[in-house]
C-alpha cells in the first residue's frame, strides 16, 4: 500500500502549529457549549433588533457550535485512533487508513447534515451513478466554503470510493484537516507558490497509483468564484500572451476559468482515468461569513449535477486537453445560467 502524502514542512513547524490550533479549537469548543444558552439568548435579541425574520443569527451561532463540536470530537478521536492502532498490536497502516477515512466521513457528514437542518436547506442530486466506481478524477466547481463538503458527502465512502483531495495549504490551520488529512492520501498545495512546478508534481504524485476504489478531487478554479476574482483572472490572461484561451473563457459568467496546471498534470499522469465533473447551484452569494450572517443561506435548495467523461474521448495533447477542459467549464457555466438566471453574475 502506498504511504500517505506528507506536507513538506519541518517537524517543528508542524507540531508548533498544532500546539496552537488543537488547544485553541478545544478551548473555543468547550467555551461555546458552556455559554451556549447565553449566546442563543443574545442571538435571539440580535434577530429581534435586525428583524431578519429568519433567525439568521441564532442559526449562525448554532452552526458555529456544531463546527467546534465536530472539531473537538474529531481531535479527540484522532488521538484515540492513534492509541488504538498501537495497542491492537503491530501498527497496521491499512487498518489505520480505514479508521481515519471513516472518521473523515463522519466529520463531513455531521457538518453538512447539521448545516442542512439548521438552515432549512434541501439537496437534489442528478447523475449520481457517475461516481459509483473508480478510478476517477473529480473536477468540482467552487463557490462557497460549504461546497467543499459536497464531494465528501455525495461521492466519497470509506468502503467503496476513497477520495484523495487537493487542498490549499491554509487549511492545515484546521486541526482535523491537518491531522487526518496528513494520515490519508491528500495534497496541501500553495496556490501562489514561487515554484508552481513543485506543487504540480505533488498533485501528479497523488494520481500515479489510483485503483478501482480510488478517486482524486481537485477544484480547478483554485478559489471561490466572485465577479471581482473573475475580472482579475481575465486581466492576467490578457497579459499572458494567450489570446486564444482568453477568447474561449472570457464569456464565462458564473465560474472562474480553470487553472490548467493541476488538471493537465493529472490527465498526463493517468490518461487511462475517467473524469467526472461536479456542477452545483445553491450556494451563490454566500462566499463570505457576512452573507450567511444575513440569512442568505436559509431555505436554499442545493442541486448537484454529475457527469462522467470516458478517458478514451479526452484529447491526448496538452493544447487539446486545455481546450477540452475549457469547453467542459463552459458547459458548467451554461447549466448555471439556466438554473439560476436571476443570480447576479459577472457581465461578459
Amino acid at each position: 500500500m502506498s504511504q500517505p502524502a506528507t506536507v513538506d514542512e519541518p517537524f517543528a513547524v508542524r507540531w508548533g502549529r498544532r500546539a496552537v490550533t488543537v488547544p485553541t479549537y478545544l478551548g473555543v469548543g468547550v467555551s461555546i457549549f458552556v455559554f451556549l444558552p447565553v449566546l442563543v439568548l443574545l442571538a435571539l435579541a440580535a434577530d429581534a433588533v435586525r428583524r431578519t425574520g429568519r433567525l439568521a443569527t441564532v442559526r449562525c451561532v448554532l452552526g458555529l457550535a456544531l463546527y467546534f463540536a465536530c472539531e473537538a470530537v474529531g481531535v479527540v478521536a484522532t488521538f484515540l485512533l492513534w492509541v488504538a492502532n498501537g495497542v491492537a498490536g503491530a501498527a497496521n497502516p491499512e487498518r489505520f487508513l480505514s479508521w481515519n477515512l471513516a472518521l473523515q466521513d463522519w466529520w463531513a457528514r455531521a457538518l453538512f447534515g447539521g448545516a442542512i437542518r439548521l438552515f432549512g436547506m434541501r439537496t437534489e442530486v442528478s447523475g449520481g451513478d457517475a461516481v459509483r466506481e473508480g478510478p476517477l478524477f473529480l473536477f468540482s466547481r467552487h463557490a462557497s466554503t460549504l461546497d467543499t463538503l459536497l464531494p465528501a458527502v455525495f461521492v466519497s465512502h470509506p468502503r467503496t470510493l476513497r477520495l484523495r483531495w487537493v487542498m490549499k495549504r491554509e487549511l492545515l490551520w484546521d486541526p482535523c484537516l491537518d491531522v487526518v488529512g496528513q494520515r490519508t492520501r491528500n495534497a496541501f498545495v500553495r496556490r501562489d507558490s514561487d515554484d508552481p512546478e513543485k506543487e504540480i508534481a505533488i498533485v501528479r504524485q497523488l494520481a500515479t497509483d489510483l485503483g478501482a476504489r480510488d478517486g482524486l478531487l481537485i477544484f480547478p478554479e483554485g478559489t471561490r468564484f466572485s465577479p471581482a476574482k473573475r475580472a482579475q483572472v481575465l486581466a492576467r490572461l490578457s497579459t499572458s500572451g494567450q489570446p486564444a484561451r482568453l477568447e474561449r473563457v472570457q464569456s464565462l459568467r458564473h465560474v472562474l476559468p480553470p487553472r490548467l496546471g493541476g488538471p493537465l498534470a493529472l490527465l498526463a499522469a493517468r490518461p487511462d482515468v475517467d473524469v467526472v465533473f461536479l456542477a452545483h447551484v445553491g450556494f451563490e452569494g454566500t462566499a463570505r461569513l457576512s452573507d450567511v450572517w444575513n440569512g442568505k443561506l436559509v431555505g436554499r435548495t442545493v442541486r448537484l449535477r454529475f457527469w462522467r467523461v470516458p478517458s478514451a474521448t479526452i484529447p491526448r495533447d496538452p493544447e487539446g486537453r486545455a481546450e477540452w477542459l475549457d469547453a467542459q467549464w463552459a458547459q458548467i457555466d451554461a447549466w448555471l445560467d439556466a438554473e439560476c438566471p436571476a443570480t447576479p453574475a459577472a457581465a461578459p
